[in-house]
């Protein structure tokens, strides 16, 4: 320590301070010809000597924040120790200061001191800065207390779009936008002081653009302040991937809803996973109640009847059935469609009991349309036969003949035969009408 140049940065051409403060570091140690003094506008950036220490020369530091910044900026490596001749009570040290000292302190040994402190801490945070400006997620550091940025990673000034020179004259407020700022007033202050994941917020870039990030953080001692260490995860590809999802998803939702077939889905284990309004309508139970229970359990009455052979038989053989069944307990038709999903089935169905009714009511016609047409073809057909034959045998030239009067009883007969045979046909009609 003290084997390297100082430099001393003045912000005017008075040099009654820069005297003081010269002869002062002689008596700590320091050589002449360690010694480099210049006005700010005109300091020597990147200087091949290299320098141990900056301290900047000022009147006030309350008017320092840019210059200091530039300084920090051109020596990132190198603390500086502002020395002032006032400063207020709550005058914060700029960004990019280690420290600083009134001109009426710089007796020799505080002097000392301070510049040994700020090297020792310079060193060893330069150290773990390197790990955090290199580390590979984008990172920053903002004082707790004013949201101002004292720090940021390379990953981070290339997600958000800003040079280091420009984050650093930001608070942690201006990435964000203004609808997330009350959330973000309110997480600053409840989140724990150790490491925290903080949700997923929105962020803004210079451009403009709102994008999606995960946040984690670690509230941390920096620069002698309280202050708030970020992990910023830029996640809004995945976000947005996920919120396309989730549209689609209430979108075939809404159709479901609205469609007038129930509709249900089970995985593999045949636990329910989606129930619509229209099954709770046709089966009279609510989803509440059924959705993660067990489709045997909630409808036993279903094992002994096709269901349970037709849903197994589309489960195992991964193949869609169609087919229709009577539930006892509803008194109802079910005409069901049931296809294979990667998790399960997808299971259609409508009360067809009135179509089934009617369908066997056409079934009943058709059998006693064909009674009619049996009793047309047989029971009539044969007394009309019988009736033409005995016609032909009636004896007309000789209408007394006394084979005519046993003609005209089996006549009689016949047409008895008939008469009950069209009764038969007009009860039949008319029990089919009714």
């Amino acid at each position: 320590m003290f084997d390297q140049n100082v430099l001393i940065v003045k912000e005017n051409n008075h040099n009654e301070d820069e005297n003081f403060l010269s002869h002062q570091l002689l008596n700590i140690g320091y050589q002449l010809s360690q010694l480099t003094v210049c006005r700010e506008s005109t300091h020597n950036k990147g200087r091949t000597s290299g320098y141990e220490i900056i301290l900047f020369l000022t009147e006030n530091m309350e008017n320092t924040a840019k210059r200091v910044l530039q300084l920090h900026s051109d020596f990132p490596t190198v603390p500086i120790i502002i020395i002032t001749n006032t400063v207020s009570s709550r005058q914060l040290l700029p960004v990019g200061a280690d420290d600083w000292l009134l001109k009426s302190w710089t007796e020799p040994l505080l002097l000392k001191k301070t510049i040994q402190l700020a090297i020792y801490r310079k060193k060893n945070s330069h150290n773990y800065l390197n790990i955090f400006k290199e580390n590979p997620s984008p990172m920053y550091i903002y004082e707790k207390e004013s949201y101002r940025f004292l720090e940021a990673n390379v990953a981070a000034l290339k997600q958000y779009g800003y040079s280091k020179t420009e984050l650093l004259q930001l608070t942690a407020k201006d990435i964000r936008p203004e609808s997330e700022l009350d959330a973000f007033y309110k997480i600053n202050e409840e989140l724990p002081p150790d490491y925290s994941n903080a949700g997923i917020w929105l962020h803004t870039r210079k451009n403009g653009e709102i994008f999606y990030v995960h946040i984690f953080t670690h509230q941390i001692l920096f620069a002698g302040k309280s202050c708030k260490l970020v992990m910023a995860m830029d996640i809004d590809k995945s976000v947005k991937a996920e919120l396309a999802v989730k549209k689609k998803a209430e979108e075939i939702e809404n159709i479901l809803e609205s469609i007038t077939d129930g509709f249900f889905t089970v995985n593999k284990n045949w636990n329910f996973t989606y129930i619509n309004k229209e099954f709770e309508r046709i089966l009279k139970r609510t989803r509440d109640e059924l959705l993660g229970k067990n489709l045997w359990e909630a409808f036993p009455e279903l094992a002994d009847l096709d269901f349970f052979t037709q849903y197994h038989k589309a489960m195992n053989e991964n193949i869609s059935v169609h087919f229709e069944e009577f539930n006892p307990v509803l008194g109802s038709w079910l005409a069901v469609n049931a296809y294979p999903t990667d998790t399960g089935l997808a299971i259609y169905f409508i009360d067809n009991t009135d179509q089934k009714n009617y369908q066997q009511k056409i079934e009943s016609q058709n059998k006693q349309f064909k009674e009619i047409a049996w009793v047309q073809a047989h029971q009539i057909r044969g007394p009309v036969s019988n009736l033409l034959g005995l016609v032909d045998l009636f004896n007309i030239k000789q209408p007394n003949d006394p084979d005519n009067l046993e003609l005209l009883a089996r006549v009689k007969h016949t047409a008895i035969q008939m008469d009950e045979s069209i009764k038969e046909i007009v009860y039949l009609t008319r029990k089919l009408e009714s």
